[in-house]
């Protein structure tokens, strides 16, 4: 993911609308600002905000937004290693479309 995202949408404008069945749809912003984070968990709001083009301000209102809906959350991660395990796995998960509901057979 790249570390510079440039977006023209103003600070004020909403960062995501519900869908119809509730889930919040995402603008280009809260994901640039999601992948800021996923890339470093503490990288600095003002950081952020210059990378996607908002203010601190702004920054600081979407992630507390994106927490408040269940969007995202903020964790520590271990390193399994360094805490005394001696093997670990990794499992990644891509989905790909627009639905949200999962279907289970």
């Amino acid at each position: 993911m790249h570390s510079e995202v440039v977006a023209s949408r103003s600070a004020d404008q909403r960062d995501s609308r519900e869908s119809r069945n509730g889930t919040p749809q995402l603008d280009a912003v809260s994901l640039a600002i999601i992948g800021q984070l996923q890339e470093d968990g503490r990288r600095p709001y003002a950081a952020i905000g210059k990378a996607v083009g908002l203010s601190e301000a702004a920054v600081r209102q979407r992630v507390q937004k994106l927490l408040d809906q269940g969007v995202m959350q903020i964790v520590a991660v271990t390193d399994p290693l360094t805490v005394g395990f001696r093997r670990q796995a990794m499992v990644g998960v891509h989905v790909e479309g627009t639905s949200t509901r999962s279907r289970t057979r």
